[in-house]
């Protein structure tokens, strides 16, 4: 079967390389694993429109996504609707996802990783079934990432730099709003600043991703409503790894969350794996478990063996 890889032009790393020829190194790097490779170069105008391509192609066996978070997560939900196997090279700014897997963060090195890579099933959340590999938020960190979204991020240290401007407004005016929870144990009804359902728990690193992504669970994290000062600790708790050793945050697993907020205001929005959406008055999160096929380097395992056990009680 062939593997078919699908670059990002715009991807963060990228843009400082020249495409084509990285993309006829890439595949002779995988070349050992057997088949065909074929590159398609794409811009972020084209990416969903090649996926889907790919994804109906009956000669590709593999779909090798070089690019960002937003990248990776709609390769991600083309596998996991066409049942191919997905591999990741990291080119984007956080490359979140490739950090869960244990890739290198250098696209060389995670060749060669991938080259060695063992395919397994992992998980996979959706969001009223739209897939996404790593977060689905609402609050906090869905206004700082739609306030980012309008400067100028075309380049790494400007994203950064963007992020930083965006953090110091959201903490200063937090949001509050209403929300009904429902983890299959009784609904309950909370006024809050943030409501995150991961796929799988972070882990206890900085940036806040799973470091395990085969336990079949979703990761229910609520923040209280929050004043600056309260904002500002849990900004850096997450900063260190320690998001859940804050007072304010709620922590516990589930395999369904129903979340209904019952004040929606026009115009609400929602993040899903760094995309900002319209926020629906009614979101149904639901873990697949094992329910991707990815390329998953040794070094996974390794990782994962480290990682905290999951919660099965709210931890706060």
């Amino acid at each position: 079967m062939r593997i078919t890889m699908i670059l990002n032009q715009d991807g963060g790393t990228i843009r400082g390389m020249d495409a084509r020829e990285f993309g006829d190194m890439a595949c002779a790097r995988l070349a050992g694993r057997g088949g065909d490779c074929e590159v398609r170069l794409v811009s972020g105008d084209t990416l969903i429109r090649t996926l889907e391509e790919v994804a109906n192609d009956p000669q590709t066996g593999t779909i090798v996504a070089g690019g960002g978070d937003g990248t990776i997560s709609a390769a991600a939900g083309a596998c996991f609707r066409s049942g191919k196997t997905l591999g990741v090279i990291p080119l984007g700014t956080m490359n979140l996802f490739a950090r869960s897997l244990g890739l290198p963060l250098d696209p060389a090195e995670a060749l060669d990783a991938l080259a060695a890579a063992d395919e397994r099933p992992i998980d996979i959340a959706t969001a009223n079934g739209r897939p996404y590999v790593h977060q689905f938020s609402v609050g906090l960190h869905a206004r700082l990432v739609h306030q980012r979204s309008r400067l100028d991020t075309s380049t790494r240290l400007r994203k950064i730099s963007s992020t930083v401007k965006t953090l110091g407004r959201v903490i200063l005016h937090p949001p509050r709003f209403g929300v009904e929870i429902d983890t299959g144990s009784g609904r309950t009804r909370q006024i809050v600043s943030a409501v995150s359902i991961s796929n799988n728990l972070f882990g206890n690193t900085p940036l806040s991703y799973a470091t395990v992504l085969d336990e079949g669970v979703l990761g229910v994290y609520r923040a209280k409503a929050l004043e600056p000062g309260k904002v500002f600790r849990m900004t850096l708790n997450a900063a260190f790894g320690k998001l859940r050793e804050d007072p304010d945050m709620n922590v516990e697993t589930a395999q369904k969350v129903t979340l209904n907020f019952p004040n929606l205001r026009g115009g609400s929005k929602a993040a899903i794996d760094g995309e900002i959406i319209q926020l629906e008055q009614s979101v149904e999160c639901v873990c697949h478990p094992g329910a991707l096929r990815a390329l998953v380097p040794q070094a996974y395992a390794a990782n994962a063996g480290t990682a905290p056990a999951s919660l099965k009680m709210a931890s706060a």
